[in-house]
């Protein structure tokens, strides 16, 4: 039996949901490319259709979405507690993603409210760690519209609204990587949805995943406090045999897609708050990374300073992902459970063998 570490190369599994076949991204056959200027309920809805709505499915989609944007009172309780805690946000969202599945009906709460629901929470966890009240929802804004209002407090202009609707769609989903294939393993035992997704959250939080956002900030941050030339971090980086976050990917090798997209919102971004020296310390390591390693950023590195320049704490940078990745953890979540296939993989195993613990008798 073969083996492939980290299981690369191998096909675990069969899904209409999304490709990164040939280098490309596609959600339900359609190029991420194409799919970046539509709004997010749109994406959302194909990746739970496989198809893209009309415009009175749109409109029915898009106010079913909002009119479920409302967390129960004794979440809202229960969170004014947690959210407070002296831990890493993602923690928290582990904990609030456990304590949706117990505030709500989890025997018939389907996926519309429980994104509608993990987005509302993870906004409100980030106004109550920053002592700001809560925003109502807006009926007359988008999800993403509302999604963002409720983490700043400031209604979106037109453009910030595009721009905004392309992230979360770009970070909807990814075929299968960690988090995903995380959610679709619980699926696989028919776990009820939360279960699905605390199990995606904790995936999420690790730097080598969604948490690489929050390092790459934490390296502009380095450079920009200290006043170091961008190339004198990366020779200090590589004379410590550390890894410079937002480089390179296990699949693109060309480039990641959606990198190249976030690269222009990155810029008029940084250009509108006044963060510029940041996407050009960006466009310096960008620059000597490609011409040294041949590596490319990765979605991540634009990321981080977009969030940045939203007005976000780096902590919750990895919180942003997990909202937006929810509709395609529910859209796999979904998928698996009608595959109905437990999935148990073999390992190989390399340990002692022949071993005794009572004598063997000649």
């Amino acid at each position: 039996m073969g083996y492939a570490k980290g299981l690369a190369g191998v096909v675990a599994g069969q899904t209409k949901i999304s490709s990164t076949d040939n280098q490309r991204l596609t959600y339900a056959g359609y190029p991420i490319e194409e799919l970046a200027q539509k709004t997010f309920e749109e994406v959302v809805f194909l990746l739970w259709n496989t198809r893209l709505p009309n415009h009175a499915e749109l409109l029915e989609f898009r106010k079913d979405l909002v009119n479920k944007m409302v967390l129960p009172a004794e979440t809202i309780r229960l969170l004014s507690y947690i959210a407070r805690e002296p831990q890493h946000p993602m923690s928290i969202l582990r904990t609030t993603t456990s304590l949706l599945g117990t505030t709500n009906d989890v025997e018939h709460d389907e996926p519309p409210k429980i994104l509608a629901k993990m987005l509302t929470a993870i906004a409100a966890i980030v106004r109550i760690r920053d002592n700001d009240p809560l925003v109502d929802l807006d009926p007359s804004l988008g999800v993403a519209d509302n999604f963002l209002h409720m983490l700043t407090g400031k209604r979106p202009d037109s453009e910030l609204s595009r721009m905004f609707n392309t992230v979360m769609i770009l970070h909807a989903d990814h075929e299968f990587n960690a988090s995903t294939f995380t959610a679709r393993v619980v699926s696989s035992t028919f776990a009820d949805y939360y279960s699905c997704l605390t199990a995606a959250v904790c995936a999420l939080k690790g730097p080598l995943h969604g948490g690489a956002n929050e390092r790459v900030f934490e390296m502009l941050n380095i450079i920009v406090e200290n006043g170091m030339d961008p190339l004198q971090f990366v020779a200090v980086q590589n004379q410590n045999k550390r890894k410079v976050m937002g480089f390179g990917h296990r699949i693109y090798k060309n480039g990641d897609p959606r990198a190249f997209i976030l690269k222009d919102i990155a810029q008029k971004l940084a250009k509108e708050t006044d963060n510029q020296k940041y996407f050009e310390i960006q466009q310096q390591l960008a620059d000597y990374m490609l011409k040294s390693k041949q590596l490319h950023p990765n979605v991540d590195y634009y990321t981080a300073l977009i969030y940045h320049c939203l007005g976000l704490k780096k902590e919750t940078f990895t919180m942003i992902f997990a909202a937006c990745r929810t509709a395609g953890w529910l859209a796999h979540v979904v998928e698996q459970r009608n595959q109905k296939c437990l999935i148990r993989p073999n390992s190989e195993y390399i340990g002692p063998k022949e071993r005794h613990c009572v004598k063997q008798q000649n």
